[in-house]
């Protein structure tokens, strides 16, 4: 589980782990970044050595930055883009390369963003349906080597990154 550390990823580690799966949960939190590829398959490795083979790889690791696109700054709307666009496709990737002699299920966390475009919520909003059309993609690819991929779509969830987020006034630029 890429992106355990709280949130949707942590109750995915919890849940796996009273089913008493073999789980690896990593985040940022941990040393691993989804956008860091070596990182990502170095944990891939670590659990095809400890276990045998990866069956499933879970990535919920997201950014949030809400606000008006005049109010953001460059380098927020590009740690956006790189954690939930780039770290889902690293992830993807590297889950690929570790399932593909053996098949295995990947499932990449959209939002209900993604159904449409919302102010505060653009940046985040683009990559959540990109990631929509990345599991459409990666799906026809990954498919002759039984590997599997879907998109999960969870509705507004109360995780952290939503709860501790400020919601901007209406009126702000920021």
């Amino acid at each position: 589980v890429f992106g355990a550390s709280r949130g949707i990823g942590k109750s995915i580690r919890e849940i796996a782990a009273a089913g008493e799966a073999n789980v690896i949960a990593v985040s940022r939190a941990s040393g691993v970044d989804v956008c860091d590829e070596q990182a990502v398959r170095a944990t891939l490795r670590g659990a095809v050595e400890a276990y045998g083979r990866v069956d499933a790889v879970i990535a919920t690791a997201g950014i949030l930055r809400t606000g008006l696109i005049a109010g953001q700054d460059y380098a927020g709307i590009d740690e956006q883009i790189a954690t939930n666009l780039r770290g889902s496709i690293v992830v993807a990737r590297e889950a690929f390369e570790a399932m593909r002699e053996t098949g295995g299920s990947i499932a990449l966390f959209t939002s209900s963003s993604y159904t449409r475009g919302r102010a505060r919520y653009s940046i985040y909003s683009a990559t959540k349906a990109a990631i929509v059309n990345l599991v459409q993609a990666f799906s026809e690819e990954f498919l002759p080597f039984h590997v599997r991929i879907n998109a999960i779509n969870p509705e507004r969830t109360a995780t952290p990154m939503r709860t501790v987020m400020p919601t901007p006034s209406r009126r702000s630029w920021t």
